[in-house]
């Protein structure tokens, strides 16, 4: 949302002229609510949902949307951020069998079409839209389909190379801080609708904050890492020196932008993983150590763009760095780019340390080769200056039938995190398990992208179970970090691949 690149789209007619919020300066934060009613489920009514768009009012005042190309459930428009309602996702109906090319049974039909609630979950949906593309969806936790009037809001609040948004239905908060990477602050404007009159789109206030103005805005420095590069079978671990010598010297935020784009011969075929790798120089003569830039799972046949903070893994990306990528190819393969983006400015929390912690496929349901084997506790003192430390653990389940419980892609496995110094302890515990993965933005896919799986989806990125335990510091206090996985028996070993969790783990120290 460049405000020098905003371009106009027309509002509907039949729409009440939009709401502009105050102009000079630019307030920090804007918050628009609204106030919609939705049909019960029981009600014999087909609904397919409502929403808002927020957009730059500042330079074209009565704002931007195609009606003949553009839906309030799903508010796909250029240079505008929307927020949509959906209530109509029904579950897949066409489940026959097709017959392969020897007569056998293939796969269901409804495995690969586009309708993606393949377990009946509620359809009550909220998605986050930014320039026309969705970049977030999820079952809400409030049944807003109650047939009486629903108050919702969204607040944006700018910062150096992003905004953040939070949504509230009702009296809680369904999302909070989520990054809309790029966005600059803008004079806003809001408008809301509904798809069809079943759906009553009433009341829309913005309420400005002025308090504070928003920042300035900053050009980041740009490292490029992967340009189109061809990723393949006979090339699939390329890698190559990147220079990081012109960043700023205060960095507020790095942001990542990744994409997958299709080759002369074609989109791979399945969901793979992938990987981009940086490797710390070692000292003394020590090994270089490998981290984990970004995880992420290939989709079915389909290309895709994403974005990620990965501002916490600063201290690694100074002078020059060995950066590379590693994907699983079948048939064809990918155009990969990567991009850095370093904005300018202070940082909330300024990372100064990265420490490693375990890495590697870990083999779960195997009482010869238990996951402790590799989870062993690690004792890690802060460095000077250390005020912060979140650990950070990246994991995903694979292999499946005929190992019991269809481990690792296809099952749930509970996790438990410890951390203890001599001030206290923190105990966590997460289920290694992803149930929102019909509603990944990347879809529909040629393949079975609708399953839940265990901590990923097709044609995503893999983000990590973080944990902080700053209060845990204190002056040359060590830090006790352990992991373990709930008990697991495969009683179908040896009969295919191992299932495992492929894990990455680290503590990153700030001030």
């Amino acid at each position: 949302m460049n405000r020098a690149a905003i371009a106009a789209c027309i509002l509907s007619a039949s729409l009440a002229p939009p709401l502009h919020a105050a102009a000079d300066p630019i307030p920090a934060s804007v918050r628009v609510d609204a106030s919609f009613v939705f049909p019960t489920p029981e009600q014999d009514v087909v609904s397919k949902g409502a929403g808002i768009v927020l957009f730059d009012a500042g330079e074209y005042p009565r704002g931007l949307i195609r009606p003949d190309s553009f839906s309030w459930d799903e508010p796909n428009a250029p240079y505008t951020i929307g927020i949509g309602f959906d209530t109509h996702n029904p579950q897949p109906t066409e489940t026959e069998v097709v017959e392969g090319e020897d007569g056998k049974p293939k796969y269901p039909m409804g495995w690969f079409d586009e309708a993606g609630n393949w377990y009946d979950r509620p359809q009550r949906e909220v998605s986050v839209h930014v320039d026309g593309v969705e970049v977030h969806n999820m079952l809400c936790p409030v049944e807003y389909r109650t047939g009486e009037p629903v108050a919702v809001s969204a607040e944006l609040r700018f910062v150096v190379g992003a905004a953040l948004l939070d949504i509230t239905v009702g009296d809680e908060v369904v999302l909070d801080d989520f990054a809309l990477f790029g966005v600059e602050p803008f004079v806003a404007g809001a408008s809301h609708g509904a798809v069809d009159e079943v759906v009553q789109a009433e009341q829309l206030v913005l309420v400005p904050d002025e308090s504070s103005p928003a920042p300035v805005p900053v050009d980041p420095v740009r490292v490029n890492v992967f340009d189109a590069y061809f990723v393949h079978g006979g090339d699939r671990t390329p890698k190559g020196e990147t220079d990081f010598s012109n960043i700023p010297e205060n960095v507020a935020r790095v942001v990542a932008t990744f994409t997958l784009g299709e080759p002369e011969v074609g989109y791979d075929h399945w969901d793979k993983k992938g990987v981009f790798y940086l490797w710390q120089p070692g000292e003394d003569g020590e090994d270089d150590t490998r981290y984990e830039l970004l995880r992420f799972i290939t989709p079915f046949r389909k290309g895709w763009t994403w974005k990620a903070d990965v501002t916490h893994l600063l201290p690694l990306m100074r002078d020059q760095r060995t950066i590379g990528v590693d994907i699983g190819t079948y048939m064809k393969g990918w155009l990969v780019s990567l991009d850095l983006d370093f904005y300018p400015g202070e940082p909330d929390h300024d990372p100064i340390a990265v420490v490693p912690l375990w890495t590697g496929d870990v083999e779960i349901g195997n009482p010869d080769n238990p996951p402790s084997k590799t989870f062993v506790d690690r004792v890690i003192t802060p460095p000077p200056g250390a005020t912060r430390a979140t650990v950070y653990v990246t994991a995903t389940g694979h292999g499946m039938s005929p190992n019991s419980g269809n481990a690792g892609e296809f099952m749930p496995l509970g996790r438990t995190m410890t951390v203890s110094s001599a001030s206290g302890e923190v105990i966590e515990y997460d289920n290694l398990w992803t149930e929102d993965v019909y509603l990944n933005p990347c879809r529909p896919q040629r393949g079975t992208w609708k399953f839940d799986r265990a901590g990923w989806a097709p044609g995503s990125l893999v983000l990590p179970w973080a944990v902080d335990v700053s209060h845990l510091i204190s002056e040359g206090q060590a830090l006790t970090v352990g992991y373990a996985l709930d008990e697991y028996l495969n009683e179908g070993r040896g009969q295919t691949w191992a299932p495992h969790h492929w894990t990455h783990a680290y503590v990153v120290f700030g001030r």
